[in-house]
């Protein structure tokens, strides 16, 4: 958006969209429309756009299909969310495996429950710093050291990632040819 005028096409643009979807009966969720603007501009134009003549609400962060975008597109929410999630799924994981002994049953209920979230669109919200990298790391390293322990009776703290990685890869089955983070990173990735 540069001027005013930007701000106005625009919204003629919203009301022909407004007009198509009742022209072919689709119904549009107008109070779940909000707006989110990306920009560097230190003062960015807001203008107040309608649907229907209602006013469509601002805001600095949205879900679409399970990816939080914030008007900064580091991703850092969606990050954060993912993480918490996964602990979760870890924790419960650890919790009802306690009476595995098969670490092949603990490698594939961990790619289904576990890996699967994190690399859910992760072509997108690909993280780009070192911070976010290690910590998506740190839950992987978590789940190595338990299968470590399954295996070996012994919980190791300071065991390299690349230890864990090695050890991980050895068993079968085979991991999913697909992998978040491999641009020049694979080292943030387990089973590359």
């Amino acid at each position: 958006m540069n001027s005013n005028l930007d701000a106005v096409l625009l919204q003629s643009d919203l009301d022909c969209l407004f007009k198509w979807c009742t022209v072919n009966k689709l119904h549009l969720n107008i109070e779940k429309c909000s707006i989110l603007s990306y920009t560097r501009k230190s003062q960015p134009l807001n203008h107040v756009y309608k649907i229907n003549d209602l006013v469509s609400s601002r805001s600095d962060s949205v879900t679409n299909l399970g990816i939080i975008f914030d008007s900064k597109l580091d991703f850092s929410q969606h990050i954060n969310s993912m993480v918490s999630k996964v602990y979760r799924r870890l924790g419960i994981l650890k919790r009802k495996t306690r009476e595995f002994s098969c670490e092949i049953a603990l490698k594939v209920l961990y790619y289904a429950h576990v890996r699967s979230s994190l690399e859910y669109c992760s072509i997108i919200w690909d993280p780009n710093y070192r911070n976010k990298i290690e910590i998506i790391e740190r839950i992987q390293n978590n789940f190595l050291r338990y299968l470590l322990y399954k295996k070996n009776g012994i919980y190791l703290q300071d065991i390299s990632s690349s230890c864990l990685r090695d050890m991980f890869n050895s068993l079968n089955p085979d991991p999913p040819q697909t992998a978040p983070f491999d641009r020049d990173r694979s080292q943030a990735v387990l089973g590359t």
